[in-house]
């Protein structure tokens, strides 16, 4: 890929403007007002309220993205649009010559994402996944600790996640809790999206990316809420290395936490408190702070500094989401394991297992819980 020698701001068009494209809405008229970039067009099938219309300026607007695009050929474009719809709206970026920020996950399958990283590569082009974690100071310390050897060999990496969520979290959006919406894979579970950091975290930590697929994926995959995907989860991964890495996580807590990844070695542990930054070893703890995505893309394309997380290192996550996929449909939890606290579904001393599923490397199915009644779904690729 070439460098951008224009010394003016690259252009962005925004695709997405409501939920959590607000947000990049809110952040690019930041980064516009500093210069780093210049908002130059948003796409939204939707009208912009007036807050989005002020953020937005001068930007061009329209319904149809690939329009937007067309009459900006903007430098880079910003996806943040349901993960159903990310390949076609990518394409279509890397088809008009621009650079690529695309909300995680990237896909909903594997076929999906083989064949967008190969037309990413056709068309010469950067494209950073939202993976905002990645860019944490305190991962990148980790992942020091860990290539150094200062925690000596990697025996397991775990990622508790104990989160609450009440109803209108699953009406947010016609795919949320959804596996498929009108026959299309939407793939909204707790591991696929809102527990997502982690497990791409927890993969990348130990060095299984793109080059460096995983083995085997079990999962193992519940539900409290009337919802078609899961809420509650674990897997168990083998890694190209060996590492088993245990993802146990709920949206149906009792208690809501922050997720933390830990990594045992032979000569120490570490808790990664992801979405604060927070690193805790046997030398103390402590707070780091994070790149932004947006401005490590403007940076790889202007110096040639790394990607924080480049579309091809997340290979490894989207075989998670495709042993999901391919699993039987989520087992729903009793009613005599569950609870209501207003618009909540709680599950009964759930916060406990999470802990112990990660601590023993095993699946809930595997521990004595009763409302565990599923059985693991193996997967490896060649299947």
């Amino acid at each position: 890929m070439t460098l951008r020698r224009d010394s003016s701001p690259p252009s962005v068009v925004l695709v997405g403007a409501h939920g959590h494209g607000r947000g990049h809405l809110e952040h690019l008229a930041a980064r516009t007002a500093t210069g780093l970039v210049r908002l130059a067009g948003v796409a939204d099938v939707r009208p912009l309220d007036v807050q989005q219309q002020s953020l937005a300026g001068d930007s061009l607007f329209g319904t149809d993205a690939a329009r937007v695009i067309a009459e900006v050929r903007p430098e880079i474009v910003v996806i943040s649009t349901p993960m159903h719809t990310h390949a076609n709206l990518a394409r279509l970026a890397f088809d008009a010559g621009a650079h690529v920020l695309l909300e995680k996950p990237p896909t909903p399958t594997m076929a999906e994402f083989d064949a967008l990283l190969a037309a990413q590569r056709a068309a010469g082009v950067a494209c950073q996944v939202g993976f905002q974690a990645f860019g944490s100071r305190a991962y990148a310390e980790l992942a020091n600790l860990i290539a150094t050897g200062a925690l000596g060999e990697v025996r397991r990496i775990g990622l508790t996640g104990a989160w609450t969520r009440d109803e209108s979290y699953y009406g947010r959006a016609a795919w949320a809790g959804r596996r498929s919406l009108d026959g299309v894979p939407v793939m909204d579970g707790a591991l696929t999206n809102p527990f997502a950091h982690g497990v791409a975290m927890a993969l990348r930590l130990d060095g299984s990316a793109g080059d460096e697929p995983v083995r085997q994926v079990e999962v193992d995959t519940y539900r409290a809420y009337p919802i078609e995907a899961d809420d509650t989860a674990s897997a168990r991964i083998t890694t190209a290395r060996g590492t088993t890495v245990l993802a146990a996580v709920t949206l149906c807590a009792e208690t809501s936490r922050e997720p933390i990844v830990e990594v045992v070695g032979g000569e120490g542990r570490a808790e990664l408190w992801y979405t604060e930054d927070r690193l805790r070893t046997a030398a103390g703890e402590r707070r780091f702070e994070r790149l932004d995505l947006l401005d490590n893309l403007v940076d790889h394309l202007t110096d040639g500094v790394p990607l924080v997380a480049p579309l091809a290192d997340t290979r490894s996550f989207m075989q998670v989401v495709e042993a999901i996929r391919l699993s039987p449909a989520a087992v729903e939890i009793d009613a005599r394991f569950r609870r209501q606290a207003g618009h909540r579904e709680i599950i009964e001393g759930v916060d406990d297992v999470v802990r112990e599923a990660a601590a023993a490397g095993a699946l809930f199915c595997e521990l004595p819980v009763g409302w565990a009644t599923g059985k693991a779904f193996q997967w490896r690729e060649r299947d």
